[in-house]
């Protein structure tokens, strides 16, 4: 961690979910962590929990894990797992 800053924990998607609109880091094994805004659409055909970022559009599917980003706060390191307990098994 940069400038001894205290670092939030990562958090699970699938367990707890930030708010519309709200900065977020995110973190998904084939994507490493990125800075995005969190948007929810209901309507949305393969997933209503979407990451918006400059990088493009990635699902909690893709991305599991979410951090809020605090004002003046550095990118954090990746989470110590890829995916977190509760990620849907895969059949």
């Amino acid at each position: 961690m940069k400038n001894n800053q205290k670092q939030t924990e990562w958090k699970s998607f699938f367990s707890e979910t930030p708010e519309y609109g709200q900065t977020i880091f995110y973190y998904g094994e084939c994507i490493g962590v990125w800075l995005g805004r969190y948007e929810w659409h209901p309507n949305d055909p393969v997933s209503p929990h979407i990451m918006i970022s400059e990088g493009g559009v990635v699902d909690r599917m893709d991305a599991p894990w979410w951090m809020p980003c605090e004002e003046h706060m550095w990118k954090p390191e990746k989470p110590s797992t890829d995916y977190p307990a509760d990620y849907p098994a895969q059949i």
